[in-house]
């Protein structure tokens, strides 16, 4: 006999079930009930877990025994409500029992939060902004000027005095109320001046100074310096100026195009650089436009989140952020609130904002799916299993077992049919045009 269940809406996205379950068939879970109670309870004349039904009956309660089958029950027939009745729960639900008694149906009520409606805005008419990109060829220059700086030499300055941009070999010793402070000295550094390397203010007064020179620098630690003993400190450095160093770039020339690539002349190398930056416009802007639209699609798409859903999120975010620490800096959550002086409460709502674009974001995409009736097939999963074994140089059958493994095949396929949804989206998207980048006149030479 199946079980009945009623859906009542209480508020927007909280439903409550009430479920009946007919007595028959809480058979197993009641035979369970009575081997666990038999087990922890201790009846004159019997082994443990011996006791007849009739006998744990009389010791200790029919109701007792039905009350422990509960906990066999519940999460037993809790889900068949669940599909029978076609909602999507996103919350653990609150469970009251309605009716428990020997030889009558159990009545339970189960209150939980669903996914909420979507309201869809009109996503076949998008429109976003052009994708702002540099000139290709700026894009050649600053590849060009990053590589001269890489290669660049130092040489020593004679004749002037430093300036922003030069490196310096100092000698430094620092006071507070006259007393050397720990950490405040140092001998034979090169610092670059205006690097921000050093505290605010100490690379300025050096700009000025020439080599052989002792320098007097007075400053003020911030506020919030990680040193808490110098936080807001007034201090004074005695500096020496070693050397004066200024960079020296290699030339752009035939010779310097043959030192850092695989190309004879300069000319190549340029040629080869356009190429790539094109290519890296070209999907940048495509990534651009398919972010464009998803971004498009939530904003203009109304949704009320529920709340539980929300909190639920955040503790997935803090669990996430826990792990990382975790591992990177071998400390627990705890740990790391007492360290920063921060309340679990104000960490839960630096998540907020972050959580309640997420499930809406993942909640249009949902929406959207099921209106156009986008999914992945076993044929998508099965290239992208093959694409991803040729990335990571495995075989495909032993990656597709480690999958197996995992139970991701579902997780797979759903990412795969997310993709295809922002996808179809970019191409209803409008991307309202700006002055074209005039690739003809990008040359560098």
């Amino acid at each position: 006999m199946p079980i009945k269940t009623e859906v009542e809406q209480v508020e927007k996205s909280m439903v409550v079930l009430t479920v009946e379950v007919p007595f028959d068939e809480l058979g197993e879970s009641i035979e369970k009930a009575y081997r666990d109670v038999a087990q922890k309870v201790k009846i004159a004349g019997f082994r443990k877990g011996k006791a007849p039904h009739a006998i744990i009956d009389q010791m200790v309660g029919k109701d007792a025994v039905l009350q422990e089958a509960m906990n066999d029950v519940i999460p037993a027939f809790y889900p068949q409500a669940v599909e029978s009745s076609g909602i999507e729960p996103v919350t653990i639900p609150q469970i009251d029992v309605v009716q428990l008694s020997d030889n009558q149906p159990l009545i339970f009520k189960a209150r939980v939060e669903v996914k909420p409606e979507v309201k869809l805005g009109a996503y076949k008419k998008l429109e976003i902004d052009e994708i702002e990109q540099k000139p290709v060829a700026e894009e050649v220059n600053k590849q060009l000027e990053r590589l001269r700086n890489k290669f660049a030499t130092l040489e020593v300055v004679k004749g002037r005095a430093a300036k922003s941009g030069d490196f310096v070999l100092i000698d430094y010793e620092g006071y507070i109320q006259g007393k050397p402070f720990e950490g405040g000295r140092g001998s034979d550094y090169m610092l670059e001046l205006g690097s921000g390397t050093f505290i605010p203010g100490f690379e300025d007064q050096l700009i000025g100074a020439k080599a052989g020179s002792a320098t007097p620098v007075k400053l003020v630690f911030p506020a919030d310096y990680q040193a808490e003993n110098l936080a807001g400190a007034e201090a004074a450095f005695d500096v020496k100026i070693k050397e004066i160093k200024t960079k020296k770039q290699p030339k752009a020339d035939d010779e310097f195009a043959n030192n850092v690539s695989k190309f004879d002349t300069l000319k190549e190398f340029k040629a080869d650089l356009k190429k790539a930056a094109i290519e890296r416009q070209k999907k940048e802007r495509e990534t651009g436009i398919r972010m464009g639209a998803l971004d498009k699609m939530v904003e203009l798409s109304e949704v009320e989140l529920p709340a539980g859903m929300i909190g639920s999120r955040v503790e997935e975010m803090i669990q996430d952020f826990e792990d990382r620490i975790q591992e990177t800096q071998k400390i627990t959550l705890q740990g790391w609130l007492a360290q920063s002086g921060i309340d679990m409460s104000v960490l839960r709502q630096s998540y907020q904002d972050e959580a309640q674009r997420t499930t809406k974001t993942e909640l249009v995409i949902e929406a959207v799916m099921k209106a156009e009736k986008i999914e992945a097939t076993d044929e998508d999963a099965e290239k992208e299993i093959k694409r991803l074994a040729e990335g990571a140089k495995k075989d495909i059958n032993e990656l597709k077992e480690e999958i197996k493994k995992r139970d991701g095949f579902g997780f797979l396929k759903n990412r795969l049919a997310v993709n295809k949804t922002v996808d179809f989206l970019a191409t209803k998207v409008k991307v309202k045009k700006k002055d074209d980048v005039n690739e003809s006149s990008t040359d560098s030479d």
